[in-house]
């Protein structure tokens, strides 16, 4: 296998392996290959698995870092290795170690993120968008909003945007005001005749 090291830093080199970018590794430990910036070799076999396993204790170390700080989806860690790099098969069968795990799960992280984008006073359509590009399956979006999002919820947090819209275009006349925030809203995705019926409802309690 032909070896060809690039450096990334100071401390930390990428590792090509036949010209393709397999990952990287702190400088200290390819010295113990006799690998460095200047140097491009050929490794046995026996070499060579040697330092793919240093490669992918080096990533898992990271990936367990990544996750220390919160709660991650699969498709964060898999985008956060591909951006370390790391070799495509390395990237899935670190994910799959940590799904193994269960420091990452899906379903976990769902509930979670709508709860805090619930926090946020965010809409349906707003939370599904996010959720997505989180990279979760369309099936655990629709049962996490079906179990954590409940119809009170909703029209809580649409009387909390109605009321705020209506602050936000206070200087305008009323019928402008009420038209503002009709389309402001509903660019946001909440239903236009909820954001209407909502709207009455606070102009008459005025």
């Amino acid at each position: 296998m032909k070896i060809k090291i690039k450096d990334k830093s100071k401390t930390i080199s990428f590792v090509f392996a036949n010209d393709e970018i397999w990952g990287i590794l702190p400088k200290k430990i390819l010295h113990f290959f006799s690998l460095n910036s200047q140097t491009q070799i050929e490794l046995n076999n026996k070499k060579w698995r040697e330092l793919q396993q240093e490669i992918e204790k080096f990533a898992w170390d990271k990936l367990l870092n990544f996750l220390s700080y919160q709660e991650r989806s699969v498709g964060e860690c898999k985008n956060y290795l591909e951006r370390l790099p790391l070799e495509t098969n390395l990237i899935e069968k670190l994910a799959q170690k940590a799904i193994s795990f269960n420091y990452v799960d899906d379903s976990r992280f769902a509930v979670l993120f709508v709860e805090s984008l619930i926090g946020k006073n965010k809409n349906v359509l707003e939370i599904k968008n996010k959720l997505f590009e989180k990279q979760i399956k369309e099936k655990i979006i629709c049962e996490t909003i079906e179990k954590v999002y409940s119809k009170e919820k909703q029209d809580e947090i649409l009387t909390i945007n109605v009321k705020k819209a209506l602050l936000r275009y206070s200087k305008f006349p009323d019928e402008e005001k009420i038209e503002k925030t009709l389309t402001y809203l509903t660019r946001r995705g909440f239903s236009y005749w909820e954001v209407k019926d909502k709207l009455e409802e606070e102009i008459e309690h005025r």
